[in-house]
């Protein structure tokens, strides 16, 4: 991977940043910092194309500038974490000619696993693949049952898409989760996995067939199927936001954790606008439709699909079935949802945080892009912002991608399941 140097000047103060740019395996890498000296926001786009190799910076309030020197040093890299704006000396300038790919070179066997899964889903999302996907996918929903296997047969001679054979409910789930199933395997959210879960629903189903059957009643299959449509906007959103979250799957992907690096090294190809509402979006979808999870504790835990925990309260009235649930609020949902005695939907709740998604609903917050971090205000005045690093609020737009995998296999369960009885 080359690494370019860049000095970029700021129209309005003069301050000179010198850039020190990695060129990877993705198309275009955003750009977006303050000026360290006035402030004026300086964003835009480092376009790349690899057949010509020629590279081109398109920036918004500042200049380009011959050179290898400046005021400060930025380092960007899409597919790894980089450092922060730092003052240029000649101590910093030594320490940023390791370059981002040096610095995580993958040596380990670990490491160069996270390393192939990043080379072989990058291109599949900012290529053509999955357009074709969502081709696919909407065959699928709209019932287009003619033009769907041909449709599946051109995509499985994808050498990155391991197609099971055709049948229409499996092929379509396996088309859709294949390219995100690699990226969790690492760090699963859920310790209850389909097989084990599949083997509890059948002892249940033999030793309490009226309340089996009434989990069974409570969706019909286009009732799932509609779940299933919104979970696909989900992964969609993903995919148009995967090259700003690279960098927090490859460190999950080498085992490295968030909290080691966030002080000093972060995502300077991104900015919190463009993640906020991805994460705000996600949060509304994986909520709404959280009924799903719910539903499976309530029956493997406590005997019925509406045997709700009488402990937690949340209104004045209690809320004693599914339905009543469902007409919470999604802040109170998330009470249900951290219950401890739940195996599954346990899930939701380090991920999807109301302190997180209030401010963002509000424009409650702030935002320092050379600090990149994040100030989260709450409308509570007695209450202080939750504070965090934009490195970590990209990591929780990551996770919530595996909450709606989760989600997506139960849908996709119950509709089997459904057939079946």
């Amino acid at each position: 991977m080359a690494v370019n140097n860049q000095v970029v000047v700021c129209d309005v103060c003069e301050t000179e940043v010198l850039v020190k740019f990695q060129v990877g395996v993705l198309d275009v890498y955003p750009v977006y910092y303050s000026c360290p000296t006035c402030l004026t926001n300086i964003y835009g786009n480092i376009s790349i194309d690899h057949d010509k190799g020629m590279l081109t910076f398109k920036l918004q309030n500042a200049t380009n500038k011959n050179g290898m020197e400046g005021s400060y040093i930025l380092v960007l890299s899409g597919e790894f974490p980089s450092i922060k704006m730092i003052p240029f000396t000649e101590e910093t300038f030594k320490a940023s000619l390791f370059s981002p790919f040096i610095r995580y070179s993958p040596h380990s066997a670990k490491a160069h696993r996270a390393y192939e899964v990043l080379l072989q889903f990058v291109p599949l999302f900012i290529n053509d693949e999955w357009k074709k996907v969502e081709r696919i996918t909407n065959l699928y929903f709209n019932g287009q049952d003619i033009y769907l296997e041909s449709e599946i047969e051109k995509l499985r001679e994808s050498p990155r898409i391991n197609m099971s054979p055709y049948e229409k409910d499996s092929s379509v789930s396996k088309l859709v989760t294949t390219i995100f199933r690699e990226m969790v395997l690492c760090k699963p959210l859920s310790v209850v996995s389909d097989d084990d879960l599949t083997y509890r629903l059948d002892s249940f189903k033999q030793n309490n067939p009226n309340e089996y059957e009434e989990f069974l009643c409570f969706s019909t299959r286009d009732d799932l199927l509609r779940v299933q449509k919104s979970l696909f906007t989900l992964f969609d959103a993903f995919a148009n936001h995967y090259r700003y979250l690279s960098p927090v799957v490859y460190l999950e992907g080498k085992g490295e954790l968030i909290s080691e690096v966030k002080n000093h090294e972060g995502l300077n190809t991104v900015s919190f606008d463009l993640l906020d509402r991805l994460y705000q979006n996600t949060f509304e979808t994986l909520l709404a439709n959280s009924t799903i999870c719910l539903m499976l504790d309530n029956l493997l835990v406590r005997g019925s699909i509406h045997s709700m925990n009488p402990s937690i309260q949340v209104r004045n009235r209690p809320v004693v079935t599914l339905q009543d649930y469902m007409s919470l609020t999604n802040g109170q949902k998330l009470k249900y949802l951290s219950d401890e005695t739940n195996i599954i939907s346990h899930v939701f709740t380090d991920i999807l945080d109301n302190d997180l998604r209030n401010p963002i609903g509000h424009n409650n917050y702030s935002y320092d892009p050379n600090s990149q971090l994040i100030h989260f205000h709450s409308n509570r005045s007695n209450q202080p912002p939750k504070v965090m690093y934009l490195i970590e609020f990209a990591d929780k737009c990551f996770q919530t991608m595996k909450v709606n995998l989760l989600l997506w296999d139960l849908t996709v369960l119950i509709r089997k399941l459904i057939t079946q009885r």
